[in-house]
């Protein structure tokens, strides 16, 4: 089964286009970067395709679930990492994560801990007091840490220095050779062409090569 599937996926904000006739497929457990300038619509796709905002055509699927249809399963068995992290103010690092748990009903502590040592987060600040890095970084720990099957991530890196960039593609690929489907939104196609199989490229919202790496490298 094909762990995402679009097909002609449409979305416009009244008479502005959003992305229009979107196709692709990542199959299960595959390494999938989506490349593009901003504006071209790739947080668009993404928030089509989970429910997040409801489509003006096509269809989508996520692990076989339909797209605004079940939108609550695609977030259960999902990771979704937005292009911005925005908290509550006056929360501590600590309490976003639990409620990011308990809203899936789930015993994350002990990898919430593992994944805050390795990206060097502390659990006891305010989200006031962090720096768009520090932010990002909270917001990778609520993606991941209930292990799920799917991790879909807009732009993950900005914001992270470099080491954190490094130990982040770590934690990505060894989530991937675990089995874990990884669908990479990002503009930089470095981060791409070290890390992923294949990728679809957007402009203008619509999709204008989709290929191994390797090809589109060659052709880019």
């Amino acid at each position: 089964m094909d762990a995402i599937k679009l097909e002609n996926l449409t979305k416009y904000y009244g008479k502005n286009r959003g992305i229009s006739g979107v196709s692709l497929t990542v199959s299960e457990g595959e390494f999938f970067g989506f490349i593009g300038p901003n504006g071209a619509g790739k947080s668009t796709t993404i928030r089509t395709m989970m429910g997040l905002i409801k489509k003006t055509g096509g269809d989508a699927w996520v692990s076989g679930l339909a797209a605004c249809e079940e939108r609550e399963q695609i977030l259960a068995r999902t990771g979704y990492l937005p292009s911005e992290a925005i908290f509550y103010r006056g929360m501590r690092v600590k309490d976003i994560l639990k409620l990011s748990a308990d809203l899936r009903k789930k015993d994350c502590r002990k990898e919430a801990v593992r994944l805050c040592e390795r990206l060097q987060l502390s659990e006891k600040r305010k989200v006031e007091e962090l720096s768009f890095g520090n932010r990002k970084k909270v917001a990778i720990v609520c993606a991941l840490q209930h292990q799920p099957e799917i991790l879909i991530l807009d732009e993950p890196t900005s914001g992270l220095d470099p080491l954190m960039q490094k130990e982040f593609f770590e934690i990505l690929r060894e989530r991937n050779a675990d089995g874990t489907t990884i669908f990479l939104s990002s503009h930089i196609l470095s981060e791409v062409q070290r890390n992923c199989s294949r990728a679809a490229i957007i402009r203008e919202g619509k999709i204008i090569a989709c290929d191994r790496v390797e090809a589109l490298s060659r052709t880019s």
